[in-house]
Parts: C-alpha cells; sequence; structure tokens
C-alpha cells in the first residue's frame, strides 16, 4: 500500500476498494488510454480493455503512450503491455472488437463500471441503453477542437438528456488540441474511481464541462425534469407557435432558409431569452443540444429547442 499513501490520507476515500473493483474501458484512444492509465494508478484490481483499432501515426499527439515503433500495432495489446510494466499485480482482459450489444451483455456484467472512450454518438447510445438495461454505472466522455465533457452516469439516461441525433465530425476532420483528451480522460477515470472508492459521495449525474479557447469550466446537475424532448425535426419545428430561430455558428457558409438571429453560443449565460419557443441550430447539432440543455437547466423552460442534425441536415 506504500505507492498510495497520499490517496489512503484523503478522507472519505477507501483503498482497499480499488483492488476488488473492475472497470471496462470502451475505446483505448485519446480517452481511453488516461482514463485506464490513471485507474491503475490509483489501484483498480482488473481492467477489460476494448478496441479493435490499430495505431496510427494520426492518433500520436493525442495518445501519448503509444510509440511511433508501435504504428500498426493493435491498441489493446500495447497499453496492456505498458499498463503490465507499470502494475505487475493488475489484472487485463483485452477484447480487439467492436462492441455491440451481445458484448456488453456477456462480458459487460463482469465490470463494476463502464467508461466510454469511443467519443462515437452511435457506440454511446448503445452504451447508454445497455447500461441502463442491467442497471451499471458509466462514464461518459467527449471531445471537440478545444472542448470537453465528462458525466458519471446512474440511473438516468444519456438519450433523455442530448438525444439521438447524428453524431459530429471526428477529431481528425474537426481538429482536437492534443492535450484536451488527457484532461477529460483523467477526469473519465476519477470519476469511476470515485465512485468505486465510495458510490454514495461520487459526483453521479453532474456534467462537467470545459472550454480551454476560453478558459471557462462549469457544472451542472443532471436532474430528471429537464429529461423532456431536447430535439426537434424540422418538421416539428414548423409546429410551434411562432417560434425564434437562433443561428449558432461562429462563420456560416450559407445563411438559414428563413428568418432567424444569430447569437454569439459562448454568451448563452448572459441572454435575455423571449417567451417564445426558440430552435437553436448549430453545424451538426451537437453545441445547439448543448446550449438548448443548459438554457432549460438555467431558466426551467421546456419550450427550448436544438435542430435534429444542425445544418448538415437541413442545408
Amino acid at each position: 500500500m506504500r505507492r498510495y499513501l497520499p490517496q489512503v490520507r484523503l478522507p472519505g476515500w477507501d483503498q482497499e476498494a480499488l483492488p476488488k473493483k473492475s472497470a471496462l474501458i470502451i475505446g483505448v484512444g485519446g480517452l481511453g488510454t488516461p482514463a485506464a492509465l490513471y485507474l491503475a494508478a490509483m489501484g483498480i484490481g482488473k481492467l477489460f480493455l476494448v478496441d479493435p483499432d490499430t495505431i496510427a501515426e494520426e492518433n500520436l499527439h493525442r495518445q501519448p503512450l503509444y510509440l511511433p515503433t508501435q504504428i500498426g500495432r493493435l491498441k489493446v495489446e500495447a497499453l496492456s503491455a505498458y499498463l503490465k510494466a507499470f502494475r505487475p499485480d493488475m489484472v487485463i482482459e483485452t477484447y480487439p472488437v467492436w462492441v455491440d450489444a451481445p458484448f456488453l451483455q456477456t462480458v459487460g456484467p463482469q465490470a463494476d463500471i463502464w467508461i466510454d472512450g469511443t467519443d462515437n454518438l452511435q457506440s454511446r447510445l448503445l452504451i447508454d441503453a445497455q447500461a441502463s438495461a442491467i442497471g451499471k454505472p458509466w462514464v461518459y466522455g467527449a471531445i471537440f477542437q478545444w472542448e470537453g465533457q465528462a458525466a458519471l452516469w446512474q440511473g438516468l439516461r444519456y438519450k433523455d438528456f442530448f438525444g439521438e441525433a447524428e453524431g459530429g465530425p471526428s477529431c481528425s476532420e474537426a481538429g482536437v488540441l492534443g492535450g484536451l483528451p488527457g484532461i477529460i480522460g483523467s477526469l473519465q477515470a476519477t470519476l469511476a474511481a470515485q465512485y468505486l472508492s465510495d458510490p454514495t459521495s461520487a459526483p453521479v449525474n453532474r456534467l462537467f464541462t470545459i472550454d480551454l479557447r476560453r478558459g471557462e469550466t462549469h457544472t451542472f446537475l443532471l436532474a430528471p425534469s429537464t429529461s423532456l424532448p431536447l430535439e426537434i425535426a424540422l418538421a416539428q419545428a414548423y409546429t410551434l407557435p411562432q417560434p425564434l430561430w437562433i443561428d449558432l455558428r461562429e462563420e456560416p457558409k450559407k445563411p438559414l432558409p428563413f428568418p432567424h438571429q444569430r447569437w454569439r453560443w459562448y454568451q448563452w449565460d448572459t441572454w435575455e431569452l423571449p417567451s417564445q419557443p426558440i430552435v437553436f441550430v448549430c453545424e451538426t447539432g451537437q453545441r445547439s443540444r448543448q446550449v438548448a440543455f443548459l438554457l432549460r437547466k438555467k431558466t426551467g423552460r421546456t419550450n427550448l429547442y436544438s435542430l435534429r442534425g444542425g445544418t448538415q441536415a437541413l442545408l
């Protein structure tokens, strides 16, 4: 226990619980590698590592546990070898496969908590559904350019807050700051370890957000009262009584094909909102979902919506 003494001294921390616990890490890229590393460092007993991908050169700026000499090697194999050298006493199982419902139904119950390292909406919705079905806590993480967020879910559904719209561009397409997934993945590991040490004191169902470009962080309690439909299709939006359309894009290439206003999305917490229904629009539907959710949480209103799929679907 000598290596864990600084942790043992923490109030409300049960170090003896960690070696008896396990975590399923789904995706061992930018989010999954720091999550696995810090769970190992904090003393978890077993890790299930799942990812079919191999190491590529364009991964290295945000996945620094992997080496240039390992390009082409399976990520789960490279990460497992590193972690076994770091923690020889830890048990590791590797699965170089795509996660599907049967996998989560068979392997998933063996782990005490799941961590979503995919940053992929389709996979995240699958994890959300299967975790809900068997009552498994899971830790969500997402990154986009300079921004990231994480949450430890238990008893609530991701889809009820963020919807089921099409996912946005990948890190390779949109760009991402190399250090950002390290921050979010480490936060995911910390949330998971807190839960495994003492579930009663862990910050369950709280959304943590960070914007490194603007130097802003926020925390929001995810409450069931906000789980009314957040996204809205174009046909549904046209049925709203006198909706106000708000374009959140910073540099729109094409204008919206109907009357609208343009607001700076990062000033969302200073807006004075009219009482009429409001539909927020962005490029992919991701940022508008987040803004609509945060404003619902702040104001208690339910007539604030995000256009499903954003302008990619609309235009």
